[in-house]
């Protein structure tokens, strides 16, 4: 027997596209309701210092908003 999650989303994903839509727009807001621990916060904290160093000290280059884009797009393909 399937568990109560796995029928639920079988029903969900009958819903006409747009419900679908507004019911994932729901879920990932009340995700981002969750607080993350301070330990995240500070992993968070000390990955984004590195990366701002390495783009300072020239180790690393920004990549156009588009470039970026575009290699995420063909990535997911």
């Amino acid at each position: 027997m399937k568990t109560t999650l796995e029928r639920t989303a079988l029903e969900l994903l009958g819903l006409p596209a747009t419900a679908r839509a507004v019911l994932a727009e729901k879920l990932l807001a009340s995700l981002e309701d969750d607080e993350p621990s301070e330990e995240i916060e500070r992993a968070w904290k000390k990955e984004a210092l590195k990366r701002y160093s390495a783009y300072q000290s020239g180790e690393t280059k920004p990549l156009p908003h588009e470039e970026v884009m575009r290699e995420l797009h063909d990535a997911v393909k």
